[in-house]
């Protein structure tokens, strides 16, 4: 375990979207597409404009992000100890069997050990986070990236429920410094087993949040109502609020999803995107508490953060 009195820092997030800008509308028999998956939702309310696809491969985004947060870390290629990756299970049996050294090779890291943290869909980020933090359990490790992809090759394949998929990689990079915009206070991701066996409904959904929240809160020593922002997955807006204000997160203070407009749902990265965009845009503060957080059929997760930035 790491010792209680030593804050890991996390900071340095950076953002490789696609480079190609598309509109929903143009994908394919989008209204059949969508009339298929939305239950009746009207697709103008999701709040989705646009989304971003990868012309190149996927290792080449990835590479970006992470050599843009070791850049503005100031930490060369050699200082970092591990590698983390995030995605879907759906992306990571997309990339191929040498990814990972692809990425270390094209990085210059010659002596970083990868991991890779999957099979739990748009949540697995934020696992990779909280397993990023435990390699510090080792008093030889002083720096541990994380990278949170997800892409889709087919465009038809991007409406979704509740949602249009977008590509994007992002990263940040976790110091023994205690140097970083944030720290993280506390995370936790449960099972809902009905959506496992893709009979989740309402109330299971809640459950699963419902027993999240209170495990995060109660290990980070927050309430609620502390909360200064929640970033959240960008998924169908009216559902994310319906969903946030069921399990006491009341929304108009506290959701934080305007990257959805732009990008669409960039998978496990988004709570990621709409962190820096919001940190860029009206300063993450030293001292207040915030919520990542994302759900997938099956799972639920948050990580509690703090700000650390002066």
């Amino acid at each position: 375990m790491i010792p209680d009195h030593e804050d890991i820092g996390i900071g340095s997030f950076a953002c490789a979207f696609g480079d190609v800008e598309c509109k929903p509308e143009n994908i394919p028999d989008f209204e059949a597409l969508w009339e298929t998956v939305s239950f009746g939702t009207d697709f103008a309310e999701m709040g989705c404009t646009t989304y971003r696809k990868m012309s190149g491969p996927v290792e080449d985004y990835v590479v970006d992000a992470v050599r843009r947060t070791l850049r503005a870390a100031g930490v060369s290629a050699a200082e970092v100890d591990h590698l983390v990756f995030a995605t879907s299970d759906p992306a990571l049996a997309l990339v191929p069997p040498d990814f990972a050294s692809r990425v270390l090779l094209a990085l210059g890291m010659d002596d970083c050990v990868p991991h890779v943290v999957s099979f739990q869909r748009c949540c697995s980020s934020l696992t990779a986070l909280q397993h990023g933090e435990r390699l510090f359990a080792d008093p030889d490790v002083t720096n541990v990236a994380v990278v949170a992809f997800d892409f889709m090759p087919e465009d038809r394949d991007r409406v979704r429920s509740y949602a249009i998929f977008g590509d994007a990689a992002t990263s940040c990079l976790l110091t023994r410094t205690g140097s970083g915009l944030v720290r993280l206070l506390s995370s936790a991701i449960k099972t809902d087993p009905e959506g496992l066996r893709g009979r989740d409904t309402f109330v299971s959904r809640k459950d699963v949040a419902e027993r999240t929240l209170a495990a995060a809160m109660r290990a980070g020593g927050r309430r609620p109502e502390q909360l200064a922002k929640v970033f959240a997955a960008n998924l169908h807006k009216p559902l994310t609020l319906f969903n946030a204000t069921s399990v006491g997160l009341l929304p108009d203070a506290m959701h934080f999803t305007d990257t959805l407009a732009a990008y669409g749902h960039c998978g496990n990265a988004d709570w990621m995107i709409n962190l820096l965009d919001y940190h860029e845009r009206f300063g993450i503060r030293s001292g207040e508490t915030y919520l990542a957080q994302s759900l997938a059929p099956g799972f639920y997760a948050c990580g509690l953060l703090e700000g650390t930035a002066q």
